[in-house]
């Protein structure tokens, strides 16, 4: 099998170590990322390359790609030329994997799968988020497109000067905001599910101050966190959502509030860097064999290596 491998950024842990396995069960691996997505005349007129190879030789594509920050527009050129080759698998495919970055129609979607999510409102000015805290006391506004907690900011004590003015400034470098009840909550459960089945489940001991499992600074690590069992209702959920969004690779967010459990994100990037070694080898080595499925179904050849090989 030849697998590439589309990272988020420059040397991302995880597409290295999901390369890094892929070699060992005798593969052909290659982690590039989006700008290495060309556009290069051809035998028949134009063909896609990636770092000059062209896209036909790939079986499998794993997308890992950042539809956070711009140029989305280039991005979105970039991913369709990714995906617009036939016979090669491109997990996910443009989109699904635009749907669910984007928090807006994720939700969306979720809603009319019957996923429990929170009702959410799409502010522009600091008048909607006005309406929106005359709604529900306090609430949390968040990027429409964002990761790591950035800018995700709780306003407890309603349109106080200072959270007018905090409103203001991030309107000015979002342009568009969403804002959601504050559901109050002791712990956020991160779901890791590949394929059809529940990878891991990692529950963030955020409570008080530390509300949110990452802080919005990316030089923080995320708040203590540990490894647990995840009861059947949580399971399920997790298993209903990453279906509803037709993710094959999804950390799906939840938190258990007087509500009940309650989706908050379904992350179509979901990353393991700050695992240890042996902990992180393990979605690396069921997403390479998810790899490997695809492929075979693609072309009806198998490409599981050989014994021992693993």
């Amino acid at each position: 099998m030849k697998l590439g491998i589309l990272a988020w950024e420059k040397a991302e842990p995880e597409a290295i170590g999901m390369a890094g396995v892929a070699r060992e069960r005798g593969h052909t691996a290659l982690v590039f990322e989006l700008d290495d997505v060309r556009c290069e005349p051809g035998p028949a007129g134009t063909v896609a390359t990636v770092q000059g190879t062209p896209l036909s030789e790939f079986d499998v594509i794993l997308c890992r790609c950042d539809l956070s920050t711009p140029p989305w527009t280039e991005k979105i050129q970039q991913l369709l030329l990714l995906n617009g080759e036939p016979g090669v698998t491109v997990l996910d495919p443009l989109d699904v994997h635009i749907r669910a970055a984007s928090k807006r129609a994720m939700l969306q979607q979720l809603t009319l799968h019957g996923i429990p999510v929170p009702p959410t409102k799409e502010c522009r000015s600091a008048a909607d988020v006005r309406a929106a805290l005359d709604l529900w006391g306090q609430v949390v506004v968040k990027p429409a497109l964002g990761y790591r907690g950035l800018d995700v900011e709780r306003l407890l004590n309603g349109p106080t000067p200072s959270a007018l003015e905090l409103i203001d400034t991030l309107l000015e470098r979002h342009g568009t905001l969403l804002c959601q009840p504050y559901l109050e909550h002791r712990g956020d459960y991160r779901v890791l599910v590949i394929g059809s089945k529940v990878s891991s489940c990692t529950r963030f001991d955020t409570v008080g101050d530390h509300w949110k499992p990452f802080s919005g600074d990316l030089a923080d690590d995320p708040v203590s966190s540990a490894f647990v069992e995840p009861s059947d209702e949580l399971l399920s959920l997790a298993l209903l959502a990453t279906k509803a969004t037709e993710l094959t690779t999804a950390g799906v967010d939840i938190i258990m509030s007087e509500a009940g459990l309650t989706v908050i994100e379904v992350n179509p990037v979901p990353g393991w860097a700050a695992w240890t070694p042996e902990l992180a080898r393990v979605p690396n080595v069921q997403l390479v064999e998810f790899a490997e499925a695809q492929a075979n179904a693609q072309d009806g050849v198998s490409v599981i290596p050989a014994q021992g090989r693993r």
